[in-house]
């Protein structure tokens, strides 16, 4: 089970593994427990009257009558598939997917919701990397993280996931970095070879976002943000939420990830 909550401090607090150990206690739960149930599970936790406590003011687990129970719901699918075959079958022939998924990334996409949910599947992530003139963006298919530039410096504490890129970058600063290969961008984008080899032109050679043959170029799409495609939709916040996690899972179609750029100045 996953939980999302726009408030990054409550979501900390639940990947805790003590707190992530009472979570899959709970949703294994037939029916409610009391608290000499739950003491017995965990004689060894030390925090467990406050990680009770922390789970029921946020509503995730209720008490009533002093008995616990998991309050959320799980979602099992997603409640907006109506809508995003709808919305396909409307723009079919009218945009390419790269463009849609441009689109998803930086005008649909989501992630400031008004309520604790709960979901039974894993969902596809967003992934940034920003320059003062460009950012680098990732879109992954669920929970599995590709090698990109945007995934490697939003989960810089998980090396372990990036066995290329990892040993190439180790633990450089991030705004060093970024400033570094905006440097590299700019001539590339102007399919000017670089002046030096380096780190930061190895790493964007390693994930594909330029490329030296038949000429130094940028071989994701690059888009400027003053040109994205212009769709409205109208919907609330926990539709958009589902709706663009679910467009992206479709759109990717079984592919690992979509990475693309997009300049911020003309």
């Amino acid at each position: 089970m996953n939980i999302y909550t726009r408030d990054k401090k409550i979501q900390q607090e639940l990947k805790r593994q003590d707190i992530q150990n009472l979570l899959n206690y709970f949703q294994q739960l037939q029916e409610p427990v009391i608290l000499r149930d739950i003491r017995k599970e965990f004689s060894g936790a030390k925090r467990l009257d406050k990680d009770l406590d922390f789970l029921i003011a946020n509503s995730i687990i209720s008490r009533e009558d002093r008995r616990y129970q998991l309050s959320l719901v799980p979602l099992k699918e997603y409640p907006t598939t109506e809508k995003v075959e709808a919305f396909k079958e409307k723009m079919a022939g009218r945009y390419s997917i790269e463009e849609l998924l441009v689109w998803l990334g930086e005008v649909l996409w989501l992630d400031d919701i008004d309520e604790i949910i709960a979901i039974d599947y894993d969902l596809p992530t967003l992934n940034r990397l920003e320059t003062d003139s460009f950012r680098l963006a990732t879109i992954n298919h669920r929970e599995k993280l590709s090698e990109t530039l945007s995934n490697y410096f939003s989960n810089v504490d998980q090396p372990d996931k990036f066995p290329k890129l990892a040993p190439l970058l180790g633990d450089v600063n991030t705004e060093f970095f970024s400033n570094q290969i905006e440097l590299v961008l700019e001539r590339v984008l102007l399919r000017k070879k670089p002046k030096r080899t380096s780190i930061f032109l190895d790493s964007l050679v390693e994930t594909k976002v330029v490329v030296a043959e038949p000429e130094w170029q940028v071989a994701i799409p690059c888009v400027d943000r003053t040109q994205l495609t212009d769709i409205e939709i109208e919907m609330n916040k926990k539709e958009q939420f589902f709706f663009g996690r679910q467009l992206a899972e479709q759109l990717l179609k079984g592919k690992e990830s979509f990475t693309y750029m997009i300049k911020k100045k003309a």
